[in-house]
């Protein structure tokens, strides 16, 4: 018999956002994988608290990955038209979405819906797909925070900021900016935003100096890099808080040269 079991994203936070997967479904490396996310697995006790929670709290949002079935897995490998812009898409349906991820796997949510469903592959979040499995989590992530005020950026926390990427080089990885309650959620664990906040443009060009953004600038930079994705573009609440946390923040165009990423090769 298959045996849920469920996680929940920053737990000590007390966000309620979750993700049910039967583990013995899929390789080993799975619930790592979904540590690393910084999703904590949930006791059986603490597994009946979260649908008591998700049953009341309308802004609960969980994420059933479950493997793909024939059918969703043809439509994971088939050609689209959208593939020539890029391994992702969404398509918009009566009442709901459909985000793709070529290759790697299918998510159908709404945003009026507390419950949505990932159909993948067995080995989802192995170290083959590690960042394309990062990739959709954190579009998951993305959506289901926006209630809550998290604004997601691709990039990764530094001292005194963070650095604001593609997907591609942040190798998937996402920072939340918590814009009212001040705070960044990162791989690192949950930082506070210092009064200095910076937010780094990197340019191979540059040698030895900052260049400051204008708020035009800067407001154009972190629209290009939000994490949020939709078929109609960014909502009215991701632009608010996108316009909202240029005005309280420093964006400065930053030598490529000086930059030392995480050096740790498992993310």
């Amino acid at each position: 018999m298959s045996k849920k079991t469920y996680f929940q994203y920053q737990k000590e936070l007390n966000l309620p956002i979750y993700i049910s997967v039967d583990l013995g479904v899929f390789e080993s490396s799975f619930g790592e994988f979904l540590t690393k996310m910084k999703f904590h697995k949930l006791a059986d006790k603490e597994e009946v608290t979260a649908l008591a929670e998700i049953k009341k709290n309308n802004s609960a949002r969980i994420l059933h990955v479950s493997e793909a079935s024939p059918i969703v897995a043809k439509q994971i490998q088939g050609s689209m038209e959208s593939d020539r812009y890029g391994a992702e898409s969404i398509i918009p349906k009566d009442g709901y979405r459909v985000y793709r991820h070529k290759d790697v796997g299918l998510m159908v949510y709404s945003f009026a819906a507390k419950e949505w469903q990932l159909g993948c592959y067995k080995d989802f979040g192995s170290s083959q797909f590690a960042y394309q499995a990062r990739v959709m989590i954190n579009r998951f992530l993305t959506w289901a925070l926006v209630p809550h005020g998290l604004l997601g950026l691709w990039g990764v926390a530094v001292d005194d900021g963070m650095v604001a990427q593609r997907a591609i080089d942040s190798r998937g990885e996402v920072v939340f900016i918590d814009i009212l309650g001040l705070k960044m959620i990162t791989l690192d664990g949950v930082k506070k935003l210092r009064p200095h906040f910076k937010i780094l443009r990197l340019d191979s060009t540059l040698k030895g100096r900052n260049i400051k953004m204008s708020n035009e600038e800067l407001l154009s930079f972190l629209s290009a890099h939000c994490s949020y994705l939709d078929s109609s573009g960014l909502s009215v609440p991701v632009r608010q808080m996108i316009q909202a946390l240029s005005r309280m923040t420093e964006g400065l165009i930053h030598p490529q040269e000086s930059f030392r990423p995480r050096t740790d090769l498992s993310l």
